[in-house]
């Protein structure tokens, strides 16, 4: 057995083919793996860290604006917003005399590949509850959500928060999407 050779790769080489095996099995679904249309029920998640002062507006009428942080998960099982991070505006109106609250915004959710989904939620004018209830629609996307489309009821809750100042609230939203063939995009050109 003299003579013969054992040739063992380097660490070098083996991280390198460990690393490519790797990102062959990280890749996310793309547009050939998302439905064209379908239901959802989605979970999701908001946190105001520091909430503004709001601003008065009348007698027992204050307003305000802020941005929520969000997390989302699709809890039917779908590619829609599933383990997505976000943004969202909200500009209430609360009415303490009457006990009423309305609230409009926009949200921009991302996935790991970058990928954008746009959405517009309004809840009209209702009583201050410990769960309301408002309307939202998709507007659109980038990537594998271009063209994206739909309508959706929201039921959120505001939680007991354990830090001053911040405002938290856990809600689902429930609808039905489709794409067209309308593409948005908030990605630079």
């Amino acid at each position: 057995m003299m003579g013969k050779e054992i040739a063992f790769a380097s660490p070098a080489t083996c991280s390198a083919a460990a690393f490519g095996l790797l990102l062959l099995g990280s890749t996310t679904a793309g547009a050939d793996d998302m439905p064209r249309q379908g239901d959802f029920r989605i979970t999701y998640t908001s946190t105001v860290l520091a909430a503004p002062k709001p601003v008065t507006i009348g007698e027992n009428r204050v307003a305000s604006a802020s941005i929520a942080m969000m997390t989302a998960v699709n809890e039917s099982g779908g590619k829609l917003l599933h383990n997505m991070a976000g943004r969202c505006t909200s500009a209430p109106t609360i009415d303490n005399g009457a006990k009423t609250v309305e609230n409009h915004g926009y949200c921009d959710y991302v996935d790991a590949d970058g990928d954008h989904v746009f959405e517009k939620w309004d809840y009209p004018l209702q009583p201050l509850a410990a769960v309301n209830e408002g309307t939202g629609q998709w507007i659109g996307g980038t990537g594998k959500f271009a063209g994206l489309a739909g309508t959706m009821t929201i039921r959120s809750r505001r939680l007991n928060t354990l830090t001053d100042g911040a405002v938290q609230v856990v809600g689902e939203k429930l609808g039905s999407y489709s794409f067209t063939g309308t593409v948005a995009s908030a990605k630079p050109d």
